[in-house]
């Protein structure tokens, strides 16, 4: 039986014909439950919020609940779960505020390991693994195929690069850059990562080169801003702007020119409802440094 007896659903909910609710759910709201998608028992979805196809909710796990944050004045926002990810055991995931573009976003194939937290507004891209424990505060964007450690903290307006490695334990205060492995309180980019690059099809040459610009910008350096050797490293990187080097270098560009108190997302932070504008924050800082 697709839902079970002892399963609470809302009648606004749809539910897939091909879906599974288990025993003990609580579906509440204008729930979308897309076809193969499975809540086991214990489950809670709530309000304006979609699951996708293939996807898999664990007992205990909150999607959609009210954001934990004094703004929100009760907007009818959502959260978005993408297809074939896995919510593991006691996993809570807020739906967005009217300061944040109003949806909370997990993209396919995820894996959200138990007693994680997703809080309002922010955007996880597809392939993310977000380990035990994780607490991820509001407007955070996360990467394509970034894996996030066990029990890490990351700072609200905090944007994850894509394939970047972040270690256990780690307090993610600033950005941290694509195709990075960084750790430490605050995780500072301690190196590449190369076995995720492999795994996504990028060649040894081009690690190689990523290898030789991450020195470059990192280790050799010694007191020379990072802006300065970023404009050489740029200079000598191969002509294709998919190149990894290239997308590092734009990335970096982007965030060491926008940033505020190395988050870039600080910078677009929405004035306090109710209040005067946010007041001007200083220019880029060396996130680096």
């Amino acid at each position: 039986m697709p839902i079970h007896a002892l399963a609470v659903v809302d009648p606004q909910a749809e539910v897939h014909p091909d879906a599974i609710i288990g025993p003990f759910c609580v579906v509440q709201g204008k729930v979308t439950i897309a076809a193969g998608a499975e809540l086991r028992n214990h489950a809670t979805i709530y309000g304006r919020a979609s699951i996708g196809p293939g996807t898999i909710v664990f007992p205990g796990a909150v999607i959609g609940s009210d954001p934990q944050d004094l703004k929100f004045r009760g907007e009818d926002s959502e959260t978005v779960i993408g297809a074939n990810c896995r919510i593991h055991e006691v996993v809570t995931i807020s739906k967005g505020t009217a300061g944040g573009g109003m949806r909370t976003v997990v993209g396919d194939h995820c894996l959200i390991m138990a007693y994680a937290h997703i809080a309002h507004d922010c955007v996880v891209a597809e392939h993310v693994v977000i380990g035990n424990n994780t607490q991820l505060a509001g407007h955070i964007r996360v990467g394509r195929k970034a894996i996030i450690g066990g029990m890490v903290g990351l700072h609200h307006f905090a944007s994850i690069g894509e394939l970047s490695l972040i270690g256990s334990m780690s307090g993610v205060r600033f950005d941290i850059p694509p195709f990075v492995i960084a750790e430490g309180n605050p995780a500072e980019p301690r190196n590449v990562n190369q076995i995720g690059m492999r795994r996504d099809g990028h060649g040894e040459e081009a690690i190689r080169a990523l290898r030789d610009a991450f020195r470059a910008l990192y280790h050799d350096r010694g007191a020379t801003p990072i802006s300065e050797v970023l404009g050489r490293v740029r200079g000598s990187a191969p002509a294709d702007p998919a190149h990894p080097v290239n997308r590092l270098c734009t990335w970096l560009s982007e965030h060491l020119e926008n940033s505020i108190k190395g988050r870039l997302q600080e910078a677009h932070r929405p004035p306090v409802i109710g209040g005067a504008p946010t007041k001007a924050r200083p220019t880029a800082v060396d996130v680096a440094s």
